[in-house]
């Protein structure tokens, strides 16, 4: 919305026509342009999914038969009875199957690196109770790798579950080599009760080169153990991209594949598990080819919206010509008229019948009417002036009045009596306050000024039924307030608060705060009070704006709270609060404004 306003708005015809011409047009454009990459997007990946599901399941299928061949080279144990006895009752030097024994040890030790192609370097062979029964190294150097707290999973390698294996790598401090060890439990098969381990070592180089070999540029392996454990990653890059497995899951147990998506379809990470080793193998495949795909669709899709955008523009710019050239002689013709001219009139020929044509005879209409409109409010004027005569006259009037208050009180003090001269000041200080024809707003200090002349005369009636406190901050005294606003107030507490039935006495108090940008007055009385049911009926009159016009000075709450939120707004006005028995205030909600600030 904020796009289509700073295109239009404040904009010339021209602009209009051209921006409005070009974006309709790129809608279809912009459509088709999104299917054609949606199909693109989708036909490549399809390609590469199926590229990536068969190199998933070669690299699968070479690695499965690698760690086959070492799980079935251990289990070749059990076609050797006389290593089988050495692992589960041990070995005696003076046995007479001694030379048999290490017969057919050095057998199994040949059929194992005869069928891993001589990639093993060390084989451990333990009895059930965990200790070595024997060992074969392919060299003296790495009889010296330890067996020992320094190997991790030293523990529990000796005694995993049945048909269960373990997998991991290290770097064996000692020949100061990464090794990679496969350890394996021997049972017996039909009563699964433990005969021995064996444990095998490989370098991790030669592992590396095997795994490799299958293996495709850019495409990163990562071969992890069923704890999770990293035995090998062709590097780090994508590590946090592929999960955890613990274990492989039913699914992908037993197959070759299981491809999903990952990273916003930049990558494709193919998991499989492999098998006799209890690993799970993750190949991910860095999308390159799908990714420049996106870019080069965005470049022309990017290079045909500039090139459409520039031949709707000129083509618009053409033909805006024809539309453009009324609509400027009639801005040239209002600019006249805003001048003050009004006798200004287009030529429009008659058989011309489209919009604008309809829209210049309605301008030289206009122009005609406001001529005559001014010849009206001219003698309007006139008029006025008569009336604002007629009201200077009707002035005398009130000082009239002033002048036979001042001589009542002159002749009174001539007598001797000093209280009528006072009433009459305050009676004359009322008059010259309401009948003031000046500005209509007052301050703070005026108003209490005009209602302590109020209640000036009205304690001369009440006496001592009649107490006031006024308790106002001098710094607000002078703060601007419209006329009329606590006289009405105070009446009202003195009209409702004396002459009851209890004839108590009133104590009417008046305060004023300061809170930020506004002041609160308040008016308390010690009266009987509001019942909740006619208290509620004032606030919601309050609420309701009056549909009745009036003149002069009302008395009312209702109006006084109505003239205060007409000229401050809203946020100002009157609240009633009041307990029966125990009297009523009155809040008064003004802006803090002094002389020479304005009302925002």
């Amino acid at each position: 919305m904020n796009m289509i306003k700073w295109l239009f708005i404040n904009r010339s015809i021209r602009t209009k026509i051209v921006w409005s011409s070009t974006i309709i047009s790129l809608i279809p454009m912009l459509v088709l342009s999104f299917m054609f990459y949606r199909s693109s997007t989708h036909s490549l990946e399809r390609t590469i999914y199926r590229s990536s599901d068969q190199n998933a399941q070669y690299v699968s299928g070479y690695l499965n038969q690698y760690f086959r061949d070492i799980s079935s080279s251990a289990l070749q144990i059990y076609g050797f009875e006389r290593v089988l006895e050495l692992m589960e009752h041990g070995g005696n030097v003076s046995d007479e199957n001694f030379f048999n024994l290490r017969e057919s040890l050095k057998n199994y030790y040949y059929l194992v690196t005869n069928k891993n192609k001589d990639a093993i370097i060390k084989i451990m062979i333990f009895g059930k109770d965990n200790k070595l029964r024997d060992y074969w190294s392919r060299a003296t150097s790495y009889d010296s790798i330890p067996f020992d707290q320094s190997i991790p999973h030293f523990g529990d390698m000796l005694d995993l579950p049945f048909q269960q294996s373990l997998s991991f790598t290290y770097a064996d401090p000692v020949v100061k080599q990464d090794l990679f060890v496969y350890a394996i439990t021997i049972y017996n098969p039909f009563y699964h009760r433990k005969i021995g381990s064996l444990v095998f070592y490989i370098q991790q180089k030669e592992l590396k080169k095997v795994i490799e070999a299958n293996n495709l540029s850019p495409n990163v392996i990562v071969i992890r153990n069923a704890r999770g454990e990293t035995i090998y990653e062709t590097n780090g890059q994508y590590s946090d991209l592929i999960s955890k497995t613990s274990q492989p899951d039913a699914k992908t147990k037993n197959n070759p594949k299981a491809v999903r998506f990952d990273k916003n379809k930049d990558l494709l990470i193919a998991t499989s598990s492999l098998d006799n080793g209890n690993l799970v193998q993750s190949i991910v495949y860095p999308n390159e080819e799908l990714a420049r795909h996106r870019k080069n669709t965005l470049l022309i899709t990017i290079g045909a919206f500039i090139f459409v955008m520039l031949c709707i523009s000129l083509l618009s710019m053409l033909a805006q010509q024809y539309i453009t050239r009324p609509i400027k002689l009639l801005g040239k013709a209002m600019k006249t008229v805003r001048h003050g001219n009004f006798h200004v009139t287009i030529n429009q020929p008659n058989r011309y019948r489209d919009d604008i044509s309809e829209l210049t005879r309605n301008f030289n209409y206009m122009t005609e009417k406001i001529r005559e409109l001014i010849e009206q409010r001219y003698q309007m004027q006139l008029r006025n002036k008569e009336a604002q005569l007629l009201a200077l006259q009707m002035q005398i009037n009130p000082h009239f009045l002033y002048n036979t208050l001042q001589t009542i009180g002159g002749k009174a003090v001539l007598i001797g009596d000093y209280d009528i001269p006072e009433m009459c000041r305050s009676l004359g200080d009322l008059f010259r306050y309401s009948f003031y024809e000046g500005n209509t707003e007052s301050t703070i200090g005026q108003e209490l000024a005009h209602a302590g002349n109020y209640l000036y005369i009205q304690q001369f009636r009440f006496e001592d039924a009649l107490q006031m406190e006024f308790n106002i901050p001098a710094e607000l005294m002078d703060v601007y307030i419209i006329r009329f606003i606590m006289q009405p107030i105070i009446e009202n507490a003195v009209v409702h608060g004396l002459g009851g039935p209890d004839d108590r006495q009133l104590l009417i108090r008046v305060g004023a705060t300061r809170q930020a940008d506004t002041v609160l007055l308040s008016v308390h009385d010690n009266g009987p009070g509001i019942e909740p049911a006619k208290l509620a009926a004032l606030r919601s009159g309050l609420d309701t704006k009056s549909l009745e016009v009036f003149s002069g000075i009302s008395i009312g709450l209702k109006n006084v709270h109505e003239r205060i939120r007409l000229v401050y707004g809203e946020a100002y006005g009157l609240n009633i609060d009041s307990t029966p028995g125990e009297g009523t205030e009155i809040h008064i909600r003004i802006p803090y404004r002094k002389r020479g600030e304005t009302i925002v």
